[in-house]
């Protein structure tokens, strides 16, 4: 192909979180698409994915008339396809298409959303037919994962031929031997209460009455002001000695550096990049068994777990720990192998530059 495929990719905010930093990741992979990116809020007095962008130009727009610009924007630009990502954008972006069929509309959809405890779910079953016909109208749906498609076609109405399974991906890189950390675990994810934070303190204060030596370590931001709830957690099953809590980690990496285990048992995921990142930075990784973390966690020693079950997983854990850590070495190794194999971001950009071409030819 010579000539790049000119493509605006539209997101509601730059703020940090799985979506926002995927994105950012794509973006330096593309061999075939010129990008640029266009939000309605930069993020820019919070954790945002600014730095991360490169050269990538990005426009901004956060007032009312905020789709008159985006509209104007997109017709003096000659985008051959815009790629909306999250209801807000899809929504927009939606309407805009209707007044201008020049471009084709693409959506990325990220999350079941409006299912999730804790989540207001009022604005989504505002918008939820809107929603449904702009996604229907698009030249084509990605879904991140197995589940978002069953859940589109069986609970949204979302065409089945209009929508492809196109999973997140992680950059593999070359890594050191891991060291031990004496039985350290962590946990990262954003502060909210279907993340299972609450599940994570609950195994741990079983592994304390156990007589366990461990360390936990949890990180995330906490915009949505749960940490309070956290704390109290901590403190009601008196594990202040053994829970450090660390702010959001803007290079993940540093954080995996100091875990042996990344235990994660949320109640919902859209795809869950946090747990791929772990598994790429040869830590061990004990999740809910929930789609889509099944669907590229490997499950070595059982450790795919019902989370609503707290002592049967820190005994779990406490088998992990025996031995020198030798089970849990043998699972680090096989989830890495199958990361490697399937979920590398070579082949997610591959799949979405494919996805790209055919919805302009069609």
């Amino acid at each position: 192909m010579q000539n790049k495929i000119k493509i605006l990719h539209v997101v509601p905010t730059l703020k940090r979180d799985g979506a926002e930093v995927q994105l950012s990741k794509i973006f330096k992979q593309f061999k075939h698409v010129d990008v640029e990116l266009f939000t309605f809020d930069m993020y820019e007095k919070g954790d945002s994915i600014i730095s991360d962008l490169g050269n990538i130009k990005i426009t901004s727009a956060r007032s009312f008339f905020s789709i008159f610009y985006l509209h104007k924007f997109i017709k003096k630009n000659d985008f051959k396809l815009v790629h909306s990502h999250l209801p807000k954008s899809d929504i927009v972006v939606g309407i805009i298409n209707k007044f201008n069929r020049k471009f084709s509309h693409i959506v990325s959809v990220h999350a079941q959303y409006g299912t999730r405890k804790g989540e207001n779910k009022l604005k989504y079953n505002l918008t939820n037919f809107l929603w449904k016909y702009i996604l229907n109208s698009s030249e084509g749906v990605i879904a991140i994962s197995d589940k978002i498609k069953s859940w589109l076609i069986l609970n949204k109405g979302i065409h089945k031929e209009n929508i492809e399974v196109i999973h997140y991906g992680v950059e593999i890189k070359n890594r050191n031997k891991k060291n031990m950390m004496n039985n350290s675990i962590g946990m990262a994810a954003r502060m909210l209460p279907w993340k299972g934070w609450d599940k994570v303190i609950q195994t741990a204060h079983f592994l304390k009455k156990e007589g366990v030596e461990f360390n936990l370590k949890l990180a995330g931001s906490d915009d949505e002001g749960y940490l309070k709830n956290i704390k109290n957690l901590i403190k009601k099953y008196d594990l202040e000695d053994n829970v450090e809590i660390y702010d959001h980690f803007s290079n993940i990496d540093k954080f995996f550096e100091k875990i042996d285990l990344f235990l994660f048992l949320s109640e919902s995921e859209g795809f869950g990049l946090v747990v791929l990142e772990a598994i790429e930075n040869n830590v061990a990784v004990v999740c809910s068994n929930i789609s889509p973390l099944n669907e590229f966690v490997a499950n070595i020693s059982h450790c795919l777990v019902d989370r609503d079950n707290p002592k049967v997983i820190a005994s779990l854990l406490e088998k992990y720990f025996k031995d020198n850590q030798k089970e849990l070495k043998i699972i680090k190794k096989l989830q890495k192998e199958k990361i490697v194999k399937n979920f590398s971001i070579d082949k997610t950009v591959k799949k979405i530059e494919k996805f790209y071409i055919n919805a302009i030819n069609v």
